[in-house]
This record gives structure tokens, sequence and C-alpha cells, in this order.
């Protein structure tokens, strides 16, 4: 397994994205060129450092294969969001739902607001 690192230029405390395969406005990626492989599921976070210490904090991730991104036209986001579904067979202890990570491809422009709301990216 190895990591790729994008670096962002100074934002503006806005939301932000990155192509990938082709990154502008002033991202750079290490090592460089990213080049995805069939089969491989790979892991994307974001986090921000905050000021000159090592804490950091986590932003939103999504986990893709190189499918998945072949899918997407310019101004769509791949994002992952938590939605209840019901248990085949509940439990005993009354718990009848559980939690699963659905994919949605939604506009830039959504991701951009969403993106306004801490809440969010939590």
């Amino acid at each position: 397994m190895s990591d790729v690192d994008f670096i962002a230029p100074s934002l503006n405390g806005q939301s932000a994205s990155v192509r990938l395969d082709a990154p502008e406005d002033g991202w750079t990626v290490e090592p460089k060129p990213l080049v995805l492989r069939p089969g491989v599921l790979y892991s994307a976070s974001g986090y921000q450092k905050r000021g000159g210490s090592s804490s950091q904090v986590n932003i939103r991730d999504v986990s893709f294969r190189a499918t998945d991104f072949a899918k997407l036209k310019p101004g769509q986001v791949l994002i992952q969001r938590g939605e209840s579904v019901p248990l085949k067979t509940p439990e005993a202890n009354g718990v009848d739902s559980e939690i699963v990570f659905v994919d949605k491809v939604i506009p830039r422009e959504n991701f951009d607001r969403e993106g306004q709301n801490w809440a969010n990216c939590e």
C-alpha cells in the first residue's frame, strides 16, 4: 500500500475539492503521477492542520475504485452518506436498523454548499 498526498494551496475556509487526475488551482500531488489501478479500493480523506502544531481535524472521507472515478463527469463529486436501513432480522435487544454507507454523486455546487455547514464535516 502506498500513500499519495494532495497538498492544497492556501484555502479560504470554504469547501475544497481536487481532481485526482488533474490537480489545478495550486493543488500539488506527491509523488506524481497518481495512477489508479483496477480492482484496488482507495480511501481518500482530508484534514486541516491547526496552526504549526501536529494536531489536525479530519474532514470528509470517501472510498472508491478506479471504475467509480471513471464514471464521474466534470462538476460531479463522489461522497458517501450514511443511511439507516432495517435489519432483515431485528436483534433481541430491540435494534431494528443499521447505518450503511451509500455512494452518492452530487453536483459540485451542492458539495460546496454542504461544505459551509460544519455539521456535514464531522
